[in-house]
């Protein structure tokens, strides 16, 4: 019998005094919604680990701000964006904490951390021009130039192509605020 505790607690493993308790005492440390022992590296696997908690269920995929929480670029979002694909049937109760919206998401946009799926770097970066209101511009155009440097991209290119995929929504704002990420990267080249 395995009597480790996971990288990821939650109320499930142990009572919520209990968990409050070692966090006071310095033994654990918040992840989101749940707790992480200090000797676990705060990484994309245990982020993800930490939000798929919360939604519990194989169809859905982190995106927008939940992704780039996850890939460490961003704080966590108050309310977690995740999506499904528009044919898995996916009904979920409403929640304060979790938006979910179905989209068209290929294979070859998507990995899996922690067994639960992500849109690339790549992806996101495009969901973040697209999406009106997520964060404020002066906000949005960094975390976008950060998640394509991520994704090995040194220009928005990869991601204008993308965009000029027939039936995108917002195609006119996308490549106007991916201008806007250009004009970032260009003022503020990657340091070697």
């Amino acid at each position: 019998m395995n009597s480790r505790l996971p990288a990821v607690l939650s109320a499930r493993d142990l009572p919520l005094a209990e968990l409050c308790g070692a966090r006071l005492d310095g033994e654990l440390f918040p992840l989101g919604d749940f707790w992480c022992p200090v000797d676990v590296v705060d990484d994309p696997a245990g982020r993800a680990r930490a939000v798929g908690l919360l939604i519990r269920s194989s169809r859905a995929i982190a995106e927008r701000l939940t992704a780039a929480w996850i890939y460490g670029l961003a704080p966590e979002p108050r309310r977690h964006h995740f999506c499904v694909q528009t044919s898995a049937r996916m009904k979920l109760v409403p929640s304060p904490r979790l938006q979910i919206r179905e989209v068209r998401a290929p294979a070859d946009q998507l990995q899996t951390i922690s067994d639960l799926r992500v849109t690339l770097p790549l992806r996101t970066a495009i969901d973040l021009a697209r999406c009106p209101g997520e964060t404020a511009d002066d906000a949005r155009v960094p975390l976008i130039a950060a998640l394509l440097r991520l994704a090995g991209c040194t220009s928005v290119e990869p991601a204008q192509r993308l965009c000029l995929a027939p039936n995108q929504p917002f195609k006119a704002k996308t490549l106007t605020r991916l201008r806007e990420v250009q004009r970032y990267l260009d003022e503020h080249p990657c340091p070697d």
